[in-house]
């Protein structure tokens, strides 16, 4: 099982500005003169060495597009939403179409909100001609939504906002099979090599309905919790039975406490379907996972709160902990 990540962010797309980037090279460049690390002839390569040994909020960025991870089980691909990161796989993807002239892959969508659904009509497999190339995809999604995920999808691409119908896609390109799911769907896949791989849903705690995802393939557990703001009071059950000892959990960590209480900020977050560190180690007490991933960051965070509230995760559970960035693989 390998999971990779190509979208982190929460709410809207946030890539980082001019500003930020001219603070970040300022205090790499300061932390660098204050260690006495190099001099003018200090080769490059050695430089590039030391860059990659330091913190990786100093050096590089956690990403600005929405939610889309893929998760690898053997020749099964599946799509984790698919917020503007799917550009990004979708390019990563081409490679392999062009050769095989084949895709065949399945999509599971925690929920219809913008953010994570916006990348679709930008994912190049989908416009493949289906002629030339056997390209199809299999979405499984809420069936009480207030409307169905199809009519969602080709909502967001009717003129005059978008130049291509998503009908004339279905016509003509990748193949598309929409199922709906609900509270404790199971689905069962087998690999090439005749292994089984389970997912389990379960709804959690978001405006409008939400299913967070349960992976298990080859004796690994990868638990996916975006968009989830904790219950006034305890763990609910559906929540344990897909973060239970889990090798890696992915979750929504957007707020600190802080901003979540609008004790910073000055705006209460309550409402809004979204979590905090002192929520997160509250799961991780009673579902005892192996490995945190914090995602789905505020838009207004920059890389050092998010560094910060994963930390904070860490300090709290005992847990190893680090925030999701763009082109992070993990391998299970």
């Amino acid at each position: 099982m390998q999971a990779t990540f190509w979208g982190v962010r929460g709410s809207v797309p946030s890539p980082i500005t001019g500003k930020q980037l001219e603070a970040k090279i300022a205090h790499t460049i300061h932390y660098a003169i204050r260690t006495g690390k190099f001099t003018p002839e200090t080769p490059l390569e050695e430089v590039a060495t030391w860059l990659h040994e330091i913190p990786f909020e100093m050096r590089s960025t956690y990403g600005g597009n929405t939610t889309c991870l893929s998760v690898n089980c053997d020749d099964i691909q599946f799509i984790l939403d698919m917020g503007t990161g799917i550009r990004e796989l979708g390019l990563a993807q081409m490679s392999g179409i062009i050769k095989n002239k084949t895709l065949s892959c399945i999509a599971l969508l925690t929920h219809v909100h913008w953010d994570h659904i916006q990348g679709f009509p930008f994912w190049a497999p989908l416009y493949l001609p289906r002629r030339v190339f056997n390209c199809s995809c299999t979405l499984y999604g809420g069936k009480t939504w207030d409307s169905q995920l199809e009519l969602v999808l080709k909502g967001q691409m009717n003129a005059p906002v978008f130049p291509v119908n998503l009908e004339e896609i279905e016509q003509t390109s990748m193949k598309l099979n929409f199922n709906s799911i609900y509270d404790g769907w199971e689905g069962r896949f087998e690999t090439r090599s005749n292994d089984e791989v389970r997912v389990l849903a379960r709804k959690l705690n978001h405006p409008q309905e939400t299913f967070g995802y349960r992976i298990e393939y080859n004796g690994n557990v990868f638990a996916f919790t975006t968009d989830n703001e904790p219950f006034a009071a305890g763990v609910p059950k559906g929540m344990i039975e897909l973060v239970k000892n889990a090798d890696v959990w992915v979750t929504d960590c957007q707020y600190t406490l802080q901003n979540y209480t609008g004790e910073v900020g000055g705006v209460p977050k309550h409402g809004w379907g979204h979590s905090y560190p002192e929520a997160i180690a509250l799961i991780a007490e009673h579902a005892k996972p192996k490995r945190i991933i914090t995602t789905h960051h505020d838009p207004q965070a920059d890389d050092d709160t998010i560094w910060k509230i994963a930390h904070t995760v860490q300090q709290l559970t005992g847990i190893p902990t680090e925030a999701a960035y763009e082109g992070l693989v993990l391998d299970l």
